[in-house]
């Protein structure tokens, strides 16, 4: 993402500039330095009705930054993954360049499974491959993954989300640099859910993977709740089956939602340099006390 938060530039070298005014005064009176605060705070769940913290998005990505960030991702997935692969092929947007690695019925549990003619896989380069083999060979520095709806029917919610770590793990071993970033199932329409296949399972699923991302300092996405109806549903417009399959209009927010998400995600990044140029700067003014004891005995680190 660095490459994607050029922007940054002038402000960096503004705080260069001022260490560097900080270091040549070393004659002249230091005044009181505060020191960046350590504590964070953690992540609320995304629950239909939670209100969540959100980083500030100052740093609008161009065109051509989101397209670079995006055509730098893969994104996996089932069924639901597939029609947002076929959305994206229509597109003259960002999502145009994005890779998949999709097929209908995909889940974590049978991803798990040998390559056979009968298991499901998905295809690479017009052969059906593991997953994490297909990764390094695309050779994306994230991946966005969009499973568990198969996974739950079969596993329950901690077993489905046990099973899904598993995979991760797998992608993680043969592509140890790749940035996770999970995706929240989507609902079924209003009463439409099939045995444990059901919005209130699903809602509780999503909070599962929410903690798994937290706890592995993964990222998370929802791109549930925009879609859904307020009540927990998937909201009738942005269905195309009478179930759970999404319409073109909900593909047209998601895409909305990934532009958000992208500057986001920039906007972090450029709170964590600033935080990590301002910890630097506070421990060479410190060295500089520290070599120089008698210099200004009023100045402190606070």
């Amino acid at each position: 993402m660095k490459n994607l938060v050029n922007n940054l530039t002038l402000r960096k070298k503004f705080l260069c500039t001022a260490l560097t005014a900080t270091l040549s005064i070393s004659n002249c009176a230091i005044g009181t330095v505060y020191a960046a605060s350590d504590e964070t705070q953690p992540k609320k769940l995304q629950t239909e009705n939670t209100q969540t913290d959100e980083i500030p998005t100052e740093s609008k990505l161009t065109d051509e930054e989101l397209a670079a960030y995006y055509g730098d991702s893969v994104f996996i997935g089932d069924s639901i993954m597939v029609g947002f692969r076929n959305y994206s092929a229509k597109q003259q947007t960002f999502v145009h360049d994005i890779q998949f690695l999709a097929v209908g019925s995909y889940s974590a549990f049978n991803a798990m499974k040998p390559v056979t003619a009968d298991n499901v896989h998905p295809m690479y380069k017009g052969k059906k491959c593991q997953v994490w083999n297909a990764v390094p060979l695309i050779g994306s520095r994230r991946a966005f993954i969009l499973l568990g709806m198969n996974d739950i029917s079969i596993l329950g919610l901690e077993g489905a989300r046990d099973k899904y770590k598993e995979l991760i793990d797998k992608i993680l071993e043969t592509s140890p640099d790749i940035e996770i970033h999970i995706i929240s199932v989507t609902y079924t329409l209003a009463d439409q859910g099939i045995g444990k296949l059901n919005n209130e399972n699903l809602a509780q699923y999503n909070i599962l993977l929410q903690e798994m991302a937290e706890e592995n300092g993964w990222e998370y996405i929802d791109l549930c709740t925009p879609i859904s109806d307020g009540k927990g549903n998937l909201a009738a417009e942005y269905c195309s089956d009478g179930f759970v399959h999404l319409s073109t209009s909900a593909y047209t927010l998601w895409e909305s939602e990934l532009i958000d998400y992208a500057n986001a995600q920039a906007a972090q990044e450029e709170a964590e340099t600033e935080s990590e140029t301002s910890k630097d700067t506070q421990s060479k003014i410190e060295t500089i006390l520290e070599a120089n004891p008698s210099q200004n005995t009023k100045g402190r680190i606070q």
